[in-house]
């Protein structure tokens, strides 16, 4: 059976603001230093799935740039895009529907382009292992070991019976969205609960029984759309298809509700970069926790995030802060304010700094 990879690239990445910006959202820029994020994303996959069966499902607004950015990696008609953005819900929907048109028959992996991974090794053999699950009418998602008790990232909890000891594939038994800092306390020391990825694998036709079975809405409207893919009109039938679709997590509209849902447990180094925060952990920290990127010298500073493009950052007394310069911003926020910068951006753009989003 063949297999297939989509690298979901289309959303607006405004909790890096102001890093990552709505003309150039996270997964085109670098975590590490190196290339894009997208870049990275697919050149780990590609190890496993061909090139010309690899794809990128993004918004059309990043036709160009998702262009530019992936080169020649994957063949330029393997760049699907979408007219609006309408959650995960629209971008796998959309896209398992119309490779199930394209191939019929073969097993399919949606994967964020905007993580970081870390050991590709076990990751690529988490993917290899979730391919395996693959029937007819299994999902399986993969998730990730916690190492800390994260407030910023889902959960899923699966089944765990100590006395078969270890297992890497269980089955899952309900999501949980981000918890409290006790509540993630309590998941992280019971053993039962994994870090959710966002990756998640299957057969064209699980996919498909799925959407048709859980998000009805979904199904129908894509299907007519996807009734005229060779057709001229296409383009503007998926434009008014998309605008009539609700805006829903692929996760609370199918897999929620799902009655045979596994999970593989990966056991690699993962992190989702949705914060300043989580970005600035990539950089290590020094002997006082700061995680600096760029020039900086500060007296009476530590556990802060410090990410300077061009200037000299100095600092005095300051501790817990993010302070993050671009080009053309400053941003300074305490770290557990992390979480508000992309309600911050609305602000923004409501207070007529939209240029600067």
């Amino acid at each position: 059976m063949d297999q297939y990879a989509v690298i979901m690239a289309g959303g607006a990445g405004l909790r890096l603001w102001p890093l990552s910006r709505e003309q150039r959202p996270k997964q085109f820029i670098s975590a590490d230093g190196t290339g894009s994020m997208l870049q990275r994303t697919i050149e780990r996959i590609s190890e496993l799935i061909p090139p010309d069966k690899c794809f990128v499902i993004t918004n059309h607004n990043y036709a160009d740039l998702t262009q530019e950015v992936l080169g020649n990696l994957i063949p330029r008609q393997n760049i699907i895009l979408e007219p609006l953005r309408k959650n995960t819900g629209g971008c796998i929907s959309y896209a398992a529907l119309l490779l199930e048109r394209r191939f019929r028959k073969g097993s399919v992996c949606f994967i964020p382009a905007d993580s970081y991974v870390g050991n590709k090794q076990e990751y690529l053999k988490a993917i290899r292992l979730a391919f395996k699950e693959c029937s007819s009418s299994t999902l399986t998602v993969i998730g990730v070991n916690p190492t800390y008790p994260a407030i910023g990232y889902g959960y899923i909890n699966i089944d765990s019976d100590p006395s078969a000891g270890p297992r890497q594939i269980s089955r899952v038994r309900q999501f949980k969205e981000k918890p409290d800092a006790e509540t993630a306390r309590a998941y992280v020391a019971s053993g039962q609960y994994l870090w959710n990825s966002g990756i998640v694998a299957g057969s064209l036709q699980a996919f498909k029984s799925g959407i048709q079975q859980h998000m009805q809405e979904h199904f129908h409207i894509l299907s007519e759309a996807l009734d005229h893919l060779d057709s001229p009109s296409f383009h503007s039938l998926i434009e008014q298809a998309y605008s009539r679709l609700p805006d829903l997590s692929f996760d609370n509209g199918v897999l929620e509700h799902s009655s045979s849902l596994m999970a593989v447990k990966g056991d690699f180094d993962w992190d989702d970069i949705g914060s300043l925060e989580a970005f600035g952990r990539l950089t290590g920290c020094d002997s006082s926790g700061n995680a600096v990127r760029g020039s900086h010298i500060g007296m009476d500073t530590r556990d802060s995030v410090i990410i300077s493009s061009d200037i000299l950052i100095a600092s005095i007394g300051v501790s817990d802060m993010m302070i993050i310069q671009t080009k053309d911003v400053i941003l300074v926020c305490p770290k557990e304010r992390a979480q508000d910068i992309k309600a911050f951006v609305e602000y923004l753009k409501h207070a007529g700094y939209g240029d600067f989003t």
